[in-house]
């Protein structure tokens, strides 16, 4: 992974996809955020560059998560992708978990996105 983490945000707004940053970063997780809000930014994303992180809203206009989770993990098998909504609930989270998504995250409990993070990394450091 390199000094630093490659994270891929799939986000539809700006400003959601600065507080996944700061938060992120906050906790002094080493990073470089690249924000992308439509399906063929992402896919120049993804044939550009090597990310060892995808996070993803469940809302982006014209992007399906539940068909854009396929693709990933078909393309991709070994990218981490966690779910970070603030329009879904629980329960359609973990739907998303049970059809691929590594983790769901709330945006309403951004406090939670680090722990994800490190478990799905490998990192050391990872909260209880």
């Amino acid at each position: 992974m390199g000094d630093s983490l490659a994270i891929l945000c799939i986000e539809d707004t700006r400003s959601d996809f600065l507080l996944v940053e700061r938060e992120l970063k906050r906790s002094g997780l080493p990073c470089r955020c690249h924000w992308v809000d439509n399906r063929e930014a992402m896919l120049a994303a993804l044939d550009n560059e090597r990310w060892d992180l995808v996070l993803s809203d469940y809302a982006v206009p014209g992007i399906s998560f539940p068909e854009n989770l396929a693709y990933l993990k078909r393309r991709w098998p070994a990218l981490p992708v966690i779910l970070v909504s603030g329009t879904i609930g629980e329960v359609k989270g973990s739907v998303m978990v049970r059809l691929g998504a590594d983790a769901f995250v709330s945006k309403d409990y951004l406090a939670d996105l680090l722990p994800a993070v490190r478990r799905h990394l490998g990192l050391a450091g990872e909260e209880a």
